[in-house]
């Protein structure tokens, strides 16, 4: 009887440690889950258009993105403090010596890992919300601090092949005559463009295909980002 009685104060311990340690861990992971449905601050939609000049003639390229602003308060883990959800393509650049740059969704630096800038901080915002106040189609100018990276892969098949291109030195993609000019931004209620799988078929699976084993692990966590940036569908 005694050992009966100490094997239900047993089982009653361990309901009440599991239910201490499990009670918390799914209350955080609810908050964190209801911050996409309750912490949406602002939800649009932007037309990035870079400009070039070739051989004197004008050369633009644009495409549409959207994104959401998600901004819960701060509790715990610094990532529930915000973040910012794209839908979108990186956009292709095709110039006339039948090279293609691509303009990307988002700044990163020369090992390829993001700094969380975007072309859309060139959109105004109004107070006290701090929502994107930009009347539709109105352009904006992209500054070189907000412009996202320009690159070129020297093997379209190849995802390894990329660089970055710097936009005052295009003429090494787009030929002698190619010239960065500017770029603008406005917010639009087209729809997303998605065209970008045209000119690289791999942009899809290319981070499922991904293996550690074949590369260091920098590397690895590089070209694991690539596909973000190129693509992204986080809506």
């Amino acid at each position: 009887m005694a050992f009966a009685g100490g094997r239900n104060v047993m089982r009653t311990l361990l309901i009440a440690i599991l239910l201490l340690v499990l009670l918390p861990t799914l209350a955080l992971f609810g908050f964190i889950l209801s911050r996409d449905v309750f912490y949406v601050v602002d939800d649009y939609r932007y037309r990035l258009t870079v400009n070039f000049m070739v051989d004197g003639k004008p050369l633009s390229a644009s495409g549409v993105v959207q994104e959401i602003i998600h901004k819960p308060p701060c509790i715990l883990l610094e990532q529930t403090c915000g973040r910012v959800a794209i839908k979108g393509d990186a956009i292709p650049v095709p110039f006339p010596n039948g090279k293609v740059a691509f303009v990307l969704l988002q700044v990163v630096d020369g090992h390829r890992i993001t700094n969380g800038e975007y072309a859309s901080h060139a959109l105004p915002t109004g107070a006290p919300t701090g929502k994107m106040s930009a009347p539709l189609h109105q352009e904006f100018e992209v500054s070189a601090v907000s412009l996202p990276n320009i690159v070129y892969f020297a093997n379209t098949s190849d995802p390894y092949s990329m660089t970055i291109i710097d936009p005052e030195n295009i003429d090494q993609t787009g030929g002698p005559g190619a010239k960065y000019l500017d770029a603008t931004i406005s917010a639009t209620d087209e729809p997303v463009t998605r065209v970008i799988s045209k000119y690289l078929p791999w942009v899809s699976t290319f981070k499922s295909r991904l293996d550690p084993a074949q590369t260091d692990f920098s590397r690895y966590v590089q070209m694991q980002n690539l596909a973000g940036y190129l693509r992204r569908d986080d809506l």
